[in-house]
């Protein structure tokens, strides 16, 4: 059995080259991947079911077909696409998760996966901000808006993201809290933890945690190039996708 796990794609219309690189990798997975998870941001932004663009037609129109195949897709939210709803998801055949945090087993070993935002601590304006966005309140209040109110809404989000998402890492904050992931640690009973949200892909030793868990990050996507992971039955490793081939990182 094949396990797929991506994350940070942010499709979105003004990328084409990463969509097409999402859709490249979908058809070379389709006949080995057992089960795909897509550990958030799989869009750019996302304003509510009811307003979905080309791109995401698209991308359910190519996954209900991976699912049509036989294979699960298992997705939960980012912090981009923190709206996404059951009647996206299940449209094309998925399962949507949203708790923070599940545990799985991969390559025989239990296994925590997450967005990884929430152990990104130190940048406290982003929480604040995580915080009011997922409140039920405020969806809701959200989603009762037009169409074009929440674009309008979004591009200002997204235009003050970007300004402050530059800021996080220039400032090295954007990165995990180990106080956090220790904290996130206790009681899980997990000896891996597999996330994305901080674009810094990487596989860190089993040491830089008291629980001795080892952590792999996935990486955001780029036009010629994604940082996934593979698990099958007795392996889990960080690949490299170039839209022809997986290859192991380096």
């Amino acid at each position: 059995m094949q396990t797929l796990l991506i994350s940070d794609l942010h499709l979105q219309a003004s990328e084409p080259e990463i969509t097409g690189l999402a859709f490249a990798l979908f058809s070379h997975i389709g006949n080995s991947v057992d089960h795909l998870y897509i550990l958030g941001d799989l869009f750019e932004y996302w304003i509510g079911d009811d307003a979905c663009d080309h791109t995401a037609k698209e991308v359910a129109i190519r996954l209900k077909a991976l699912c049509d195949g036989g294979m699960k897709i298992t997705i939960m939210h980012g912090n981009r696409d923190f709206l996404l709803g059951e009647k996206y998801v299940e449209g094309f055949g998925g399962t949507l998760i949203r708790e923070d945090a599940i545990t799985v087993s991969l390559a025989g070993t239990n296994t925590l996966l997450m967005h990884g935002d929430t152990l990104c601590t130190d940048d406290s304006q982003y929480q604040f901000y995580r915080r009011m966005v997922r409140n039920s309140g405020w969806q809701t209040d959200f989603l009762a808006k037009s169409v074009s109110e929440r674009e309008a809404t979004a591009r200002m989000i997204r235009s003050t993201s970007k300004a402050k998402g530059h800021r996080a890492h220039t400032n090295n904050i954007a990165d995990i809290n180990t106080d956090t992931l220790n904290e996130t640690l206790d009681g899980a009973e997990v000896t891996r933890l597999i996330h994305g949200h901080t674009h810094r892909p990487a596989h860190y030793s089993a040491s830089e945690n008291q629980h001795s868990v080892e952590r792999m990050v996935l990486g955001d996507w780029h036009g010629d190039h994604a940082i996934v992971a593979m698990a099958d039955e007795k392996t889990c490793e960080l690949l490299v996708w170039d839209g022809h081939k997986l290859v192991a990182k380096d």
